[in-house]
């Protein structure tokens, strides 16, 4: 029997993957830098799309490093499964790219539509996971620039396998799950990096890798007063301790916009009301 759309699901559902999408990869929808299918493999055909919910507990739980151990968890899941399934493709004849659902990831220094170098160096999957997700109708993507699911919100860890299989796909689907004038993700960020639906990466990606609520300056007349505000931040911090655990572990010093959305039906219960914000690495210092 050959290989069909939904045997591959039933597997994958069945290895603990909480949900499933597949879509065709010669239409996906793709984020910026472009990161086409095609580019991993030439022959691509279909992209399969798996989430796993976090663990809304760690999501929710006081000191944001309980939430790292549950990325950390529900990455090598899906690394797992996709290797597996992987395997099961090429055994069968078709060839598959299992991409991790975490790093290592490309780098960029400069815009590729204009050579200018960025403000803030940029990361970008090989692959973008959550715009793959919605190629599968799977969910949207959310003020809070996450990819939301009916299911579980904002809530889930993304993997991908590429693969020369001709899959049937799922088709992309209209959802509505933003709240009508919800603005709690915007409210919830600490650094402005969300405003009037629109999203700062840089602002977001400083403080969420680093803990800093200021950019490098972009005037050379900027950087005395900016170099004392970072000085003051790392003395509020054992920095040699500090880097090991964020490196090696992986630590963020930001999931708010995470946190305040109330999008996912499996979470309707238990949601907590009263959400303090997390303590992280980052010392709250205004740098």
């Amino acid at each position: 029997m050959g290989i069909t759309s939904d045997s591959i699901k039933e597997m994958i559902l069945s290895e603990g993957i909480d949900l499933v999408g597949i879509a065709d990869a010669r239409e996906l929808v793709t984020a910026y830098p472009p990161a086409p299918a095609s580019a991993l493999m030439p022959g691509a055909r279909s992209v399969i799309v798996m989430a796993v919910a976090h663990s809304l507990g760690a999501v929710y739980a006081p000191d944001i490093m309980v939430w790292t151990r549950n990325k950390m968890q529900t990455s090598r899941l899906l690394d797992q499964v996709s290797e597996k399934v992987g395997r099961f493709l090429e055994r069968n004849g078709h060839l598959a790219v299992p991409v991790s659902a975490d790093k290592p990831s490309p780098m960029f220094k400069k815009d590729p539509r204009t050579g200018k170098r960025f403000p803030v160096t940029r990361f970008s999957g090989h692959i973008s996971a959550k715009h793959a997700a919605v190629s599968a109708g799977m969910g949207q993507i959310g003020r809070s620039n996450l990819l939301l699911t009916p299911q579980y919100g904002p809530s889930q860890r993304l993997g991908v396998i590429i693969t020369s299989a001709e899959l049937d796909p799922d088709p992309p689907q209209e959802f509505n799950l933003c709240p009508e004038n919800c603005r709690r993700c915007e409210d919830a960020c600490p650094v402005g990096a969300l405003k009037d639906g629109r999203y700062d990466v840089d602002r977001c990606f400083i403080y969420w890798t680093l803990g800093l609520k200021k950019l490098p300056p972009k005037n050379i007349r900027q950087w005395p007063s900016f170099l004392k505000l970072l000085i003051r931040h790392l003395r509020a911090r054992d920095l040699i301790f500090e880097l090991g655990q964020t490196y090696i572990t992986d630590v963020d010093f930001c999931i708010e916009c995470m946190r305040a959305c109330p999008v996912g039906s499996q979470w309707k219960g238990i949601r907590p009301k009263v959400l303090p914000r997390q303590r992280h690495g980052g010392g709250g210092l205004d740098v």
